[in-house]
């Protein structure tokens, strides 16, 4: 599995540099596929352009699907507090099990704002260091006020983006918003 910058086509990779990895054998391809580009995401956006340093704070929305997972487990190797957002007691019981270092107190629901409730109860007002952001709308909005003075708001998602929405105000006055 892996990833090219250009001319890779099925199992022929003619691109140099490239990054490569085994497939482990209890993965299916299917699983293999669905790693690098997760992976290289959350990369991307906490490392490169959130400069994501130890012992920081993070909001992670959509925990329980391939980029949140990948964004956990990152997150944790720096040492960062942990909150995320799930859809259903399933989806936290799965992230609870695959990562034992997170507790109740680290999710809240993403099907409405009150996980800005939350976070701001969790982190005593203070809000957090990076929101990792999917959500659109007023979802966008909540997770705005989320952020720390100072904090770093990473949009991975596309709708507020395709909508040219207006938010440079909210942005210039929390924090850095960055598109990745």
């Amino acid at each position: 599995m892996g990833i090219v910058g250009s001319q890779g086509l099925a199992c022929q990779i003619f691109a140099k540099p490239c990054f490569l990895f085994d497939v482990p054998e209890s993965w299916t391809l299917e699983d293999a596929a669905t790693v690098p580009a997760a992976y290289c995401s959350v990369f991307y956006a906490l490392v490169v352009r959130g400069q994501v340093k130890a012992e920081e704070s993070i909001l992670i929305h959509s925990g329980s699907g391939a980029v949140g997972q990948a964004a956990i487990a990152v997150a944790l190797s720096y040492g960062c507090k942990i909150y995320t957002t799930v859809g259903t007691q399933e989806k936290r019981k799965f992230l609870m099990q695959k990562f034992p270092t997170l507790t109740e107190d680290c999710f809240a629901s993403s099907r409405d704002n009150s996980f800005q409730r939350h976070i701001m109860r969790q982190t005593n007002g203070l809000g957090v260091d990076l929101v990792l952001n999917s959500l659109s709308e007023e979802l966008f909005e909540a997770s705005l006020r989320c952020l720390s003075k100072f904090g770093r708001f990473l949009e991975i998602g596309k709708y507020d983006l395709s909508q040219n929405r207006q938010i440079g105000i909210i942005c210039s006055l929390l924090s850095i918003c960055l598109y990745v």
